[in-house]
């Protein structure tokens, strides 16, 4: 059983204003999660923090597939954002961003940390490189802790879609290729991060690393039957 939901993903690294930190918070829960997710075609939505790495937050939008990350529900949010989005976005920075088309994804449940690493092929016909990263997926899972495992390539037509409506973030920086472990801890994390995966050892296997973090789960929503709504008061 996959542990991504669907062949079509957005991840989304980035670092928030320390002032605007608290209310960032609020807004992920209250309103941009819930907000994809209830568009049609998201099915569930992630952010975590670093604990280990940059930029400071990531977030994993799931979608059944990668033309339903560009729903015309999707649209029509990020073609017009409220005061407090406008406000919001103005404290991120350092800010990768993309579209992609899962292409290997294994695992059963969600990990309370998961690792990413932002890749680039080095070679001109990475063709070969991916090939042998997807032979690695299902031993990956194998290892002590390891709940997840997820590669990514970018799907650059998509997010193409995404910005010509976008009313902010069409200079947000990109990735290539991602690879996610999720796992139960940090500690399972770190002999793939000493050894298979360490920067040394991916640039012998011909890819370059543009990032890594370790990053611990905040906040998880998922689509909800109809019918199910929950009100919310006012936050304090």
């Amino acid at each position: 059983m996959s542990a991504l939901m669907g062949s079509g993903a957005l991840a989304l690294w980035l670092d928030v204003a320390a002032q605007l930190d608290r209310e960032t918070d609020g807004w992920y829960v209250d309103e941009h999660l819930p907000d994809r997710v209830d568009t049609g075609g998201y099915l569930r939505a992630r952010r975590y923090q670093a604990v280990e790495g940059e930029p400071a937050y990531f977030s994993l939008f799931e979608a059944s597939t990668p033309d339903a990350l560009a729903s015309e529900g999707y649209l029509s949010l990020v073609g017009k954002i409220s005061a407090q989005s406008q406000r919001i976005r103005a404290g991120f920075s350092n800010v990768v961003r993309n579209t992609f088309r899962v292409r290997a994804s294994v695992g059963r449940g969600l990990g309370a940390v998961v690792a990413s690493w932002r890749l680039k092929a080095a070679s001109a016909n990475p063709a070969g490189l991916v090939a042998a990263m997807d032979e690695q997926v299902p031993a990956l899972l194998r290892r002590h802790g390891i709940v997840g495992v997820h590669w990514m390539e970018a799907a650059p037509e998509v997010r193409a879609r995404m910005d010509s409506v976008r009313a902010v973030g069409q200079q947000d920086r990109s990735a290539d290729y991602v690879l996610l472990i999720e796992a139960t801890r940090e500690a399972e994390i770190l002999p793939l991060r000493a050894a298979l995966l360490s920067t040394a050892a991916l640039a012998g296997l011909g890819w370059s690393e543009e990032g890594f973090g370790i990053y611990k789960l905040l906040y998880e929503v998922s689509g909800r039957p109809a019918g199910n709504e929950i009100i919310l008061g006012d936050r304090i």
